[in-house]
């Protein structure tokens, strides 16, 4: 398997776990009756907070990588006709 493939897809599933994760603590802080119920109070209006607050960085830097990845994508296509 080609190494940057594999980066690739390990980019792609992790940023579609961390935007999920995002969502559920965002949906978490603001409404965290419904989400405590569902999970059983693991995942209380504090720690939702917490995890949210801690996932941006990550968020940015493989949404940036992930972008990286498209527009060198393109721009190789464009260059090789």
């Amino acid at each position: 398997m080609n190494a940057i493939w594999i980066i690739k897809t390990l980019t792609h599933v992790t940023l579609t776990v961390i935007i999920i994760m995002f969502i559920i603590t965002g949906f978490g802080i603001s409404n965290y009756q419904i989400i405590e119920t569902l999970t059983g109070g693991v995942l209380s209006k504090l720690t939702s907070f917490q995890i949210h607050s801690n996932l941006i960085i990550p968020l940015i830097v493989l949404l940036v990588v992930h972008i990286a990845f498209t527009v060198g994508k393109k721009l190789k296509k464009e260059n090789h006709p």
